[in-house]
């Protein structure tokens, strides 16, 4: 239902909005974990 991308998270860093696919903020480069 949907494409996994639009999905959004945000960084528990710095709050920048990420996608679920994303490997790390592109803000700050916080590796990203996929719960």
């Amino acid at each position: 239902m949907g494409d996994r991308a639009c999905y959004r998270e945000f960084c528990p860093d710095c709050d920048a909005p990420v996608t679920i696919v994303d490997g790390e903020c592109p803000d700050c480069g916080r590796e990203l974990t996929v719960v």
